[in-house]
């Protein structure tokens, strides 16, 4: 075995290990009100407005859980939901169950190679999550490769980065208490070569960070046509707190706030305000 591919079976070691104690975490997630549901419901927003007719055939790629698959399902598409983590797709199954929908398939399965689905699969594809793990450029553009291979013609691909531009930010936010004069290390690592690795259990590393201005030319050095760069926390990536409680305390205007959220999301003077970016492109 060659030293990168040493270290690539070490690093999905991490992430199967690190999914394997937060699972019920990780479907818990995207529902609480300071963590992601302001993601979700922004990355919701924007995914439907290039999705398929009900009825198509859609892989959630790095799924885990399943909330998205699930959220689709209930639309009537056939979903598959693929993820690395046998303890997240344990839980899918339980949720699907829970909630009364069906998937087409449930597969243990690498992002980085899709070789069980044959070119021109799917007419979408969401890739939320495995982009976040890849130290490896080569391993990222074998990610971008196989999601054009199975999306067919003319299909939309979804996929999620972190944001390279909040690292600064979270090394002066007081409210996380492993950050220390000790880990600056750590934090310069993270701003200048892209990589977030903090050596706690139960942190969410090792990870791989983008500049936004980066992720439309790595998708389309495999082909993809960009269609929109969007802020999956709109502005308020910093108030969520502030959020929830205007939700509690002024329901009448939330959803007033949260359209506008969405409808700012894609603004190119707020994306680098974004803790996660989404990248919409198209199949020529």
């Amino acid at each position: 075995m060659t030293e990168a591919a040493s270290e690539r079976e070490k690093s999905i070691r991490r992430v199967r290990r690190f999914y394997e104690i937060s699972a019920q975490r990780e479907w818990e997630r995207l529902e609480h009100p300071t963590q992601g549901a302001l993601e979700f419901a922004i990355n919701k927003a924007w995914i439907k407005k290039f999705l398929p007719g009900s009825g198509s055939r859609i892989l959630d790629i790095g799924g885990g859980p399943g909330r998205y698959s699930i959220w689709l399902a209930a639309q009537g598409y056939c979903v598959t939901l693929g993820d690395l983590s046998p303890d997240l797709l344990a839980i899918a199954r339980e949720k699907t169950d829970e909630q009364e929908v069906e998937l087409e398939q449930l597969v243990e399965a690498n992002a980085v190679d899709l070789s069980i689905f044959t070119d021109n699969s799917f007419d979408a594809v969401l890739c939320l999550g495995p982009m976040y793990h890849l130290l490896e450029e080569s391993d990222r553009q074998a990610v971008a490769g196989e999601l054009i291979r199975v999306l067919k013609p003319g299909g939309h691909a979804f996929v999620a980065f972190l944001n390279h531009l909040q690292a600064l930010r979270a090394a002066v936010n007081q409210d996380i208490p492993f950050f220390t004069p000790y880990t600056f290390d750590i934090v310069k690592r993270w701003h200048y070569d892209h990589v977030m690795d903090f050596p706690v259990a139960g942190i969410f590393s090792p990870a791989w960070v983008v500049h936004p201005r980066d992720v439309p030319p790595l998708m389309e050095r495999r082909g993809f046509r960009t269609v929109e760069l969007v802020s999956s926390q709109s502005l308020a990536g910093d108030v969520q707190a502030h959020l929830a409680l205007f939700a509690e305390r002024q329901p009448e205007l939330y959803k007033w706030v949260l359209d506008e959220l969405v409808e700012l999301a894609n603004d190119p003077t707020i994306i680098g305000s974004a803790w996660h970016l989404l990248y919409i492109g198209e199949k020529p």
